[in-house]
């Protein structure tokens, strides 16, 4: 989902200082803005962007002699294979083995967590020295200071019970928000039929003056790496996203235990 970048709708930073910027209507601005972001966003790699969001955690509950573990249920039989941080265990999935690199409390949030904006517990705000995050995905109570709720109630109205409002994304890159300022000012000249567009005039390759030939470079080319036509906008979309993946990759590594790092506050 992406979310956006700049909320102001006045000049953004490096629109053309002569472009129709200034005469254009807001509703012009605002989708130049949106469609420069989609487009950016979209071209490196989906990857960047900050989303206000509130969530209602799934915590641990103990059920019918098993244990819920973030909606996977364990009932019966204590001895699993299962593996955890890397390592291979054939045991109940509580056994000391596995939980040598586990915080006492800690809730996992869809991530990369950027900041927690509030925690509340049955309409109570959560004091925030009291917590912090843990590699952008872990949500971790200072020892203590008490435990997560073992079970969030997703019956009661929102407000209530458990829930955790954060900003969740990386943030955009200050040349990005340049490329978006640039790209939406060629937005809006092309939405007003104005001279100098360059998202239509840049791909020239060739030309022949006499015979008024020219040769253009093939649409579906640009499309093929999310290029715009707009050459310093390509750049950017080249440095951050050389190889034109559509998404962030995620590399798995079993065999390793890794430490964890406080990533908020």
């Amino acid at each position: 989902m992406v979310c956006p970048w700049i909320t102001d709708l006045e000049r953004p930073v490096c629109a053309c200082a002569t472009c129709e910027w200034d005469t254009a209507t807001d509703t012009q601005k605002q989708a130049a803005i949106d469609w420069a972001t989609t487009i950016l966003w979209a071209a490196t790699g989906r990857q960047f962007g900050l989303c206000p969001v509130t969530v209602r955690p799934c915590g641990w509950r103990d059920c019918a002699g098993g244990v819920e573990w973030f909606g996977a249920m364990w009932q019966g039989s204590s001895w699993i294979p299962y593996i955890w941080d890397g390592t291979w265990y054939n045991a109940w999935c509580g056994c000391d083995g596995a939980c040598c690199c586990i915080p006492d409390c800690s809730v996992r949030l869809e991530g990369p967590i950027h900041s927690i904006t509030a925690v509340t517990i049955d309409g109570v705000l959560v004091d925030p020295a009291t917590y912090f995050v843990y590699d952008y995905q872990w949500l971790t109570r200072v020892k203590d200071n008490g435990c997560w709720p073992f079970c969030s109630d997703l019956n009661v109205a929102p407000g209530e019970g458990w829930e955790v409002s954060y900003v969740r994304g990386r943030e955009v890159p200050a040349p990005l928000l340049w490329a978006v300022g640039v790209l939406a000012c060629q937005y809006i000249k092309l939405c007003q039929n104005a001279e100098g567009c360059r998202i239509t005039n840049n791909r020239i390759i060739s030309m022949s003056r006499q015979g008024a030939d020219y040769q253009f470079v093939n649409f579906s080319e640009l499309l093929e790496f999310g290029w715009t036509g707009v050459a310093e906008v390509d750049q950017l979309i080249a440095a951050y996203n050389p190889y034109g993946l559509k998404a962030p990759l995620l590399v798995l590594s079993p065999e390793l235990r890794n430490p964890r790092q406080v990533t908020w506050p």
